[in-house]
Formats: structure tokens, C-alpha cells, sequence
């Protein structure tokens, strides 16, 4: 501390405390294709059941990449995953001008960016789901405004006793207000229940048979334009018989569908109303157009009630009310991205220049004075290539400051990926690991002598990879797929990986994860290939493949617990490389809070007092056998001071693994002494 001057009392606190941390080194990595969810973003998930809601269920196409890190997850419950997805990938969307529907927004970041929004505004996007991809086409949003109701003027009708009615071109341009379970209430206040909708090109055609049948008009993006020239008439079908009487020369009230959905019947929000506005109420409401997210077609999946289409709107506790605002910050499906629903800007909620929803939409999407309804269309996803599953997905795991991950299951990555994610991932972050697995061709379908030459190929030839950061297995599993209830053949490096997390959690990640005690694999039904003989076993350890052997009565087990390096060595074990990494990981993260101290004997000291109870722990957990902490003048000399460098040589002696067991029984005379013989 500086000198004092003149006299005082000083206080100074002098921390003492410092311990080498506690580190994560579970946390699994894979980046892979998926139908839904974030894309070219790393989200951390901790289940089976959270990776599904995120990025939707396994399909025929990307099994394998659900199930590398569903896998893991079953081990352990620390997953990072990237979504990659081609690079024509779109977000189903609806537009009202008829622009462009290659919209891509592939996260909440890419939402956020100018560029998104002014894309947007350009191809006049309405509504756009959330992520790219084709689930996004099975969505419908519809915009409501109060009770969900509207006329219309009906000039021609069915015979007496008729369970159809036609409404035809007299006093609109448009139908497109009718969908199948809308109540349509009559003149003598009798109602009925559309139960199909039909569209005809004249007055006196008979529909049956001829005509389209179309269960939800709303999911018609191009509509149906009544025009004497094309289809002058729509004909709803009814759940009962209905009266000409009431039909002929009166006016209707048809009661949409989606209003079972909302509560209110209002208008106007609170705060527009005591603005002085009117008339700025909507609510919106997201179906399952086709069932494919609930199984049941416009099955509800979120509803938002009570928002304003006025920009400033506010709720009570003084957030925003605004519709855009509140669908982007909570909705799981879709952004809305246009100005305003009104298509003309902006509205403040005092404007009292208002008009009735339906017409407040471009005529491309009018569909009635209560209630619009907008299938989403043009999602699509296509399968990323090598290329853009390294550059939008592995490589952002290979800053070791910014991404804490250490398991790395690759799935069923070519060759060529498996390199990248070695080479450029983990032999550079020198943190973590890669687990790999041949092709599925290599063992699927084939006798035991093939897929033992075929393994020894790909380990030699295809792969040729020498590092301790990597681990290989001899296969795939038949694994059921309980999202489909499909047999699914799956490559076994996601158990190999979640063996690692899970010895950490049951005993501490030095102990081997192989064998009976710790080397249980979940979810078999069989292995492609299973080495049950010796001799196969005994060729495939040699070229560092751990054999995965399926004991009748004992289960799937890892029968080995070699890093793929090839020089023999102490690394040459997946428990030495995995304590060499937390020794390295721990160490490391404690000493970067000597960056900047002097570089004298009191430092190298302290250094030492930090580091070498941390290693007597580990010692007494069974990690090393012995250690040695060398940092003083030996080998902090003034050559080394003078280059502002600091120098710690920390010797360690690993526990070594038990691969090979000798069990000597020997016969002796019944008078032998066993003191005279016994070691």
C-alpha cells in the first residue's frame, strides 16, 4: 500500500481463502438436424422430454441425430445442442401483399436484427413461425376482434327441408367467412352447425360429387373471390335441416368457430378506452392446422387474449399490451412481424379513426369483420451438409472461454466431421472428448468377420486418427423409438459419452467407465455387431475400438476403456485422459487470478499453497497415486522472471485402470505348509 503521510489508522484485507474450483466436466456437445426449435444457437438441455418440446420429435430422416443426445441425456442431464439446418430452410409464414414466403429467421437474435424485419416489411409477412422448418406449415393463427361475428346476405337457398344453404355474391365480393363448427343463427333464432364447406361455379349446379370439399376455408391462403365469371357461390353443409323461410332475403349471424376459444366479447382495452380510442382489441389464437403438434387437427396450442393493435397500449401494471410485442415475447410458435395487423401503420391508442378488423386487413387476407384466420405455409427444412454442420454447429464449440462443454458424441458424422470435431475441437481446447462409432454400413446386416474387417478399415484407413481426446466403439444398436414405436438402429457413441457423465456422478471421472460395475448400456435391444469372441475383442483392442458385448443374462456392456491414441502410454485410458483433464481444467482456472501478481517467492508460495491440497483430495478419492508440485527459483529463474513468465512443473502419478486379471491356483501335497509356498 502507498505511504501515509500524516497520522491515521489503515485497514487493508489480505484473502487467504482462495481454493482451486470446483469445474463441470459432464456437459455434453452435438450439434445435429432437427424439424424444430433454435437454429445455428447452442441451448442447453437437461432431458429427453426438454429435448423434444425444444426441437420436436425424432422423424424417419433425423433419428439419429434425436437420439445421439436423447441417449446422453439418459445417462446424464447436461446436453448443449445445436439445431443445423440447410441452407433453404424456410419459416412457414402468410403474407398480405402476395411477396416472397422465403423467409428465414432462425432464432430470436436473427429476430431481433434489422435485416429480418426489413425483409419482412418488404414481402409483407403477416405472421411467420418461429423456427424454420416444415412443422411451421402446420400452424394457423386467427385474429379475432369481441364475439367473433359477422353477417352475410343470403339470395339463394336449397330446397325446402335442406340440410345445405348457398351464399352467393349479393352484398359481398368475398366469402371466406365460414369454417366447419361455425353457428350460424337464423332468423326465428333456430341455429346450426356447419359441418363441411363446398364452393360451385353457378347458382344451379349440383354439388355433390363434383366440387372439392374443403373442411377449413381459413387455410386457404388465395380465398374465394365470388364473381360471376368463377365461383359465384359457396354452399355450407349443416348438422340440420333448415327452413327456406329462414334463409331466403335474410341476414345471418354466423358465429365463428374459434370463438369457443375466447372469453370476452370486447371491443376495446381498457387503456384505449380511457385514451379516448376504440375499437383496438384482437386476440389471437395458434391451432394445429393439421395435427401434426397434438394429433387433432386445429387442436389449440396457445392463445393470447385482450391485446391492442395500438403500438403504445398499455396493461395495468404499465407494460406494453401492444399485439407484436406480446406475441414476440411469449409466443413458442410464431413471431408476428408486420407494422401493424391494420396494414396501414401504426395505430396509438388514441386514435378514435378506426375500423372493424376484417377490413382492417389488405384484401388478400380479408375474411370477414370478426375473425381472420392465416394458414401458415412455405416452411421447409432440408438436411445440412457436411460444410454447414461444422461451420453453423461443431465449430462453436471450440472456444474453451465461451463454451463449457467436455462430452462430445458425434452420431452418425462422416469421417470427415469426426476429424474436425478431434482435430479442431478437442485437441484444441484440450478439455474435452469425441466419441465416435464406424458407419452404419460397416456392421449393419453383416456376418461377425465382416464387421470386424470393416471396423479395423475405418478405424485404419477411414478415420486414421491418433489422439487421446478421442474414444471409438465397435457399432450400433437396435434401440426402440418410443416416439414412433419403430425399431431404430443408432450408433453407440452417445452410451460411450454418457458412461463417462454417469461414472462421474456415481463414483469421480478418474474411475473407468467400462465393465460390469460402471459399463451398463441403456436402451438395447441388440447390437449390430456383437463380439462376443475372444479373438475379435482381442483385434479390436489392439487398433484402441472398444468393444460393446451384449452377456446372455448380464446385458450390454463396454468392454474397454482405450482413447484412441496409439503410442502406449498412461493417456492411452479414457480415466487418465479424463483426470488429466479436470487436474488441467481446475489448475488452469484457479492460476488465472495470478495474472498480474509479482512474480517473487511469495507468489510461487501461495501458488503452491492452493494447488497441493487440491491434489492431496484427489489422491484421497483414488485419482493419483502420488504428486509433486515444483515452483521456485529451480525453475522460476531470473531468465524466466524477466520474461514476465511464472513456472509450475506439477508431477502426477495416475491410477491405473484394471484391464487384465490373473488368477493363479495352484495344487499342493495335504502336508504342505502353506507359510513355505504362499507369497
Amino acid at each position: 500500500m502507498a505511504f501515509r503521510v500524516s497520522p491515521g489508522v489503515s485497514v487493508k484485507e489480505i484473502d487467504l481463502t482462495t481454493i482451486v474450483p470446483a469445474i463441470a466436466t459432464t456437459p455434453g456437445g452435438f450439434a445435429g438436424y432437427f424439424h424444430w426449435g433454435p437454429t445455428d444457437e447452442i441451448v442447453k438441455v437437461t432431458s429427453t422430454t426438454e429435448l423434444a418440446t425444444i426441437f420436436g420429435k425424432p422423424y424417419n430422416d433425423n433419428f439419429v441425430d434425436f437420439y445421439t443426445p436423447a441417449n446422453f441425456l439418459s445417462y446424464g442431464n447436461n446436453m448443449q445442442v445445436v439445431r443445423v439446418v440447410g441452407a433453404t430452410s424456410y419459416n412457414g409464414c402468410v403474407t398480405a401483399t402476395g411477396g416472397s414466403r422465403d423467409i428465414t429467421i432462425k432464432n430470436t437474435t436473427d429476430f431481433n436484427s434489422s435485416a429480418t424485419v426489413t425483409t419482412a416489411a418488404t414481402n409483407g409477412v403477416l405472421f411467420a413461425a418461429k423456427y424454420p422448418g416444415a412443422l411451421g406449415s402446420s400452424l394457423k393463427v386467427v385474429v379475432t376482434n369481441g364475439a367473433g361475428t359477422t353477417g352475410a346476405s343470403l339470395a339463394n337457398a336449397a330446397s325446402q327441408g335442406a340440410t345445405f344453404i348457398d351464399v352467393t355474391t349479393t352484398g359481398q365480393t368475398q366469402v371466406r367467412y365460414f369454417a366447419v363448427n361455425d353457428e350460424i343463427t337464423f332468423a326465428d333464432g333456430t341455429s346450426a352447425t356447419v359441418s363441411g364447406v363446398q364452393k360451385g361455379t353457378s347458382a344451379s349446379t349440383t354439388l355433390t360429387g363434383i366440387t372439392a370439399v374443403f373442411g377449413d376455408f381459413f387455410g386457404v391462403t388465395s380465398g374465394i373471390t365470388l364473381t360471376a365469371g368463377g365461383n359465384p357461390f359457396v354452399r355450407l353443409n349443416l348438422s340440420t335441416m333448415v327452413p327456406v323461410s329462414q334463409v331466403i332475403g335474410t341476414t345471418l349471424t354466423i358465429k365463428s368457430a374459434y370463438a369457443k376459444y375466447i372469453g370476452s366479447q370486447a371491443t376495446v382495452t381498457p387503456y384505449a378506452s380511457d385514451a379516448g380510442g376504440a375499437g383496438d382489441l384482437i386476440n389471437v389464437i395458434v391451432l394445429d392446422k393439421d395435427g401434426t403438434w397434438t394429433g387433432t387437427a386445429n387442436g389449440l396450442l396457445e392463445k393470447f387474449e385482450g391485446l391492442s393493435r395500438a403500438y403504445d397500449a398499455r396493461k395495468y401494471d404499465g407494460s406494453s399490451n401492444y399485439y407484436k410485442t406480446i406475441i414476440n415475447d411469449q409466443s413458442k410458435y410464431i413471431w408476428a412481424l408486420s407494422n401493424d395487423i391494420a396494414g396501414n401503420g401504426q395505430t396509438a391508442a388514441t386514435s378514435t379513426a378506426w375500423v372493424k378488423l376484417g377490413a382492417a386487413i389488405s384484401s388478400a387476407t380479408a375474411v370477414g369483420d370478426g375473425v381472420s384466420s392465416f394458414g401458415l405455409t412455405a416452411g421447409t427444412d432440408i438436411l445440412p451438409t457436411d460444410s454447414l454442420r461444422w461451420a453453423n454447429g461443431w465449430s462453436k464449440f471450440a472456444d474453451a472461454d465461451l463454451v463449457d462443454v467436455s462430452l462430445l458424441p458425434t452420431g452418425n458424422a462422416s469421417a470427415t466431421l469426426e476429424q474436425l470435431i478431434i482435430q479442431n475441437v478437442c485437441e484444441k481446447r484440450l478439455d474435452c472428448m469425441a466419441f465416435v462409432s464406424c458407419a452404419s454400413t460397416d456392421v449393419e446386416n453383416t456376418l461377425p468377420y465382416q464387421a470386424l474387417a470393416n471396423l479395423k478399415t475405418y478405424r485404419d484407413t477411414t478415420l486414421n486418427i491418433n489422439s487421446s481426446y478421442a474414444v471409438m466403439d465397435s457399432g450400433w444398436k437396435y434401440q426402440l423409438d418410443t416416439y414412433n414405436n419403430l425399431l431404430r438402429l443408432v450408433p453407440l457413441n452417445a452410451d460411450i459419452a454418457g458412461l463417462v457423465a454417469r461414472t462421474e456422478f456415481t463414483n469421480e471421472a478418474w474411475f473407468s467407465p467400462a465393465g460390469f460395475n460402471r459399463g451398463q448400456l441403456n436402451s438395447v435391444v441388440k447390437l449390430a455387431y456383437n463380439p462376443t469372441q475372444e479373438a475379435h475383442r482381442d483385434e479390436l483392442y489392439t487398433r484402441q475400438i472398444n468393444p460393446v458385448v451384449s452377456f446372455p443374462g448380464q446385458g450390454t456392456i463396454l468392454y474397454g476403456d482405450k482413447t484412441m491414441q496409439t503410442r502406449p502410454s498412461a493417456f492411452d485410458r479414457i480415466n487418465v485422459r479424463r483426470l488429466f483433464i479436470i487436474l488441467e481444467k481446475a489448475i488452469a482456472t484457479a492460476s488465472k487470478f495470478f495474472l498480474f501478481e509479482q512474480n517473487d517467492e511469495f507468489t510461487r508460495v501461495q501458488f503452491k499453497n492452493l494447488v497441493v491440497p487440491f491434489l492431496k483430495t484427489i489422491q484421497a478419492r483414488r485419482g493419483i497415486t502420488d504428486f509433486k508440485v515444483v515452483c521456485d527459483e529451480t525453475n522460476n529463474t531470473s531468465e524466466v522472471i524477466d520474461r514476465n513468465e511464472f513456472v509450475a512443473d506439477i508431477f502426477i502419478k495416475p491410477t491405473r485402470s484394471v484391464n487384465f486379471i490373473s488368477l493363479n491356483f495352484v495344487a499342493t501335497k495335504t502336508g504342505v505348509n502353506f507359510t513355505e509356498v504362499g507369497g
